[in-house]
């Protein structure tokens, strides 16, 4: 219970104040500058600061009992960075061997990069304190870290389905090779910094390093750094401005994923459900 409800708050304060800020901006899909996409990423982060706080009251832990530990966090940030953009790097390399990836230009834009930066590091912030500080964490202690790691998943997975260019492969994608990612990521460490991270690198490195959209940022009108075009068997590159439906990021990001977890694994870091344990208590 205690996990829906501050899913919910931080979800439905999300929504509203992007509302509000959209409606005052007059920011529609018509002017999503990266400016614009940045104010609207930033009621992302407003949303997960204000149901951290909720959360330390109701549950009377630290930071570090939140998943936010001062201890290791720049270091676990950059290095999940560091393996969300080699995923995508991986996965662009494959389909540029293949001749299903091209560059017409690159561009230097410091401009738009900063903004596209800051906007990669809000929308990761409050996803994974959503999706993994919530939606993982709580659950976990109810019913173990497997089935919190398969519901956290899906809900991350259903959260992208309002996305204009979302489709029911894309929901796949984003749900077992992100889920597995991020959340491989958390239960690593047991700290939110480095999914935070892996999901900055991730949409950084997607959009405005080689170019191309991903389900959530498709329509933000950026500079990206290298002008991008991807065209293959659409099984294989997903279908136009949505690499997440294609398999080949759906291998690359699961494979990870799998690594992630067995070092968890091999950590201790698996809780058994709860019927698990008593058993093991008598």
């Amino acid at each position: 219970m205690q996990a829906f409800v501050l899913l919910i708050g931080v979800l439905a304060i999300f929504f509203i104040l992007q509302a509000v800020v959209a409606a005052a901006f007059r920011i529609g899909p018509d002017n999503l500058t990266p400016a614009n996409g940045l104010l609207l990423g930033l009621t992302g982060a407003v949303a997960a600061l204000a149901t951290v706080a909720l959360a330390r009251r109701w549950e009377g832990a630290s930071m570090a009992g939140l998943g936010l530990p001062s201890r290791h966090a720049v270091r676990h940030l950059f290095a999940g960075i560091a393996v969300g953009g080699a995923i995508q790097a991986v996965a662009f390399g494959i389909m540029a061997a293949e001749g299903w990836y091209t560059v017409s230009t690159a561009t230097v834009d410091l401009g738009s990069l900063t903004l596209m930066a800051l906007t990669a590091i809000c929308v990761g912030f409050w996803e994974e304190w959503a999706f993994r500080g919530v939606a993982l964490r709580l659950p976990e202690q109810a019913v173990g870290t497997w089935w919190a790691l398969v519901i956290s998943s899906l809900l991350f997975g259903l959260l992208h389905a309002p996305n204009g260019n979302a489709s029911p492969m894309t929901l796949v994608g984003i749900a077992v090779a992100g889920g597995l990612v991020l959340g491989g990521g958390f239960l690593l460490t047991r700290s939110l910094w480095l999914p935070i991270g892996l999901h900055i690198g991730w949409n950084f490195v997607q959009n405005s390093v080689f170019g191309t959209s991903s389900s959530g940022a498709g329509t933000i009108k950026e500079t990206p750094l290298l002008r991008g075009h991807v065209n293959g068997p659409e099984l294989w590159v997903g279908h136009p401005g949505d690499l997440e439906s294609g398999l080949i990021l759906i291998l690359v990001g699961t494979t990870t994923g799998l690594i992630l977890l067995a070092l968890a694994v091999r950590a201790g870091h698996i809780r058994p459900t709860r019927r698990k344990t008593r058993t093991a208590t008598v």
